[in-house]
């Protein structure tokens, strides 16, 4: 078993905060200790400042990543932790390939499933293979200080928009569906502005896709969204789920 003691440092910014480099966690693992490696993984992403939506969405990508090793490489492998440029990095390495000779595994690449988890859920990722091994790495950026979280009604000469400013998170989620509902009403067509988004987790992107499913189920009501980064938006379009409208355009 290679399930080792995790070893870590406690955070050393003056503020209680992780600095560059801090390793958080240097952890072994095989497919007898995957379930201490997911509680070490939040423990640790915790510490580190991540929210609690988003160390649940790193403890499901690296999980997947583990998963790979086990089921497609060696069968055992590592897991490192540190911080790096503002981001909270995570490091899978499969670095003893089983055989006489040195082979590169095979990491399926399969829509919804582990490494296309893990690229969807992460801010950042790579796949490095050679005759050495493979090693996966997931980023997951650290959140900076923004604006309270607010959802606010707009209405400019009979355009009506919810304008979101904050985290799109778990905790918004319930507020984004009891305001989707209320928009609901006539006239059923509005725009939901994420330009003031700061940050978001994976229940947030899956409270996009519940409203849109009740947007759907109201005969002539529309939602567009508007105010996405290009990369944001890349990420909605993968990941699928329901088909979303955007609107390049929204009212200031």
């Amino acid at each position: 078993m290679t399930g080792d003691r995790p070893r870590a440092r406690v955070p050393s910014g003056a503020d209680g905060t992780v600095s560059d480099g801090w390793p958080g966690l240097d952890q072994g693992f095989d497919a007898d200790t995957l379930y201490a490696l997911r509680a070490a993984l939040e423990a640790h992403a915790v510490q580190a400042g991540l929210p609690e939506g988003r160390a649940s969405d790193l403890v499901l990508a690296v999980h997947e990543l583990a998963t790979n090793v086990i089921l497609h490489g060696s069968g055992a492998g590592r897991v490192r932790m540190e911080t790096r440029d503002g981001m909270l990095e995570c490091q899978v390495i499969d670095d003893k390939v089983a055989g006489p000779e040195p082979v590169t595994p095979d990491w399926p690449y399969e829509s919804h499933h582990g490494l296309w988890i893990a690229r969807s859920l992460a801010d950042r990722h790579t796949l490095t293979q050679g005759p050495d091994g493979t090693t996966a790495t997931v980023g997951f950026a650290l959140p900076r200080p923004g604006s309270p979280f607010r959802l606010t009604r707009h209405d400019l000469e009979g355009r009506f928009t919810l304008r979101l400013v904050g985290s799109l998170d778990r905790h918004a989620a319930p507020e984004i569906a009891v305001a989707v509902r209320a928009m609901l009403a006539p006239p059923r067509r509005f725009v939901l502005d994420l330009s003031g988004m700061t940050f978001w987790d994976s229940d947030g992107i899956a409270a996009l896709f519940t409203a849109q499913g009740h947007v759907n189920a109201v005969p002539d009501a529309s939602m567009a969204l508007a105010g996405l980064s290009g990369d944001f938006r890349s990420r909605l379009d993968a990941l699928a789920f329901a088909p979303l409208t955007y609107d390049d355009d929204p009212v200031g």
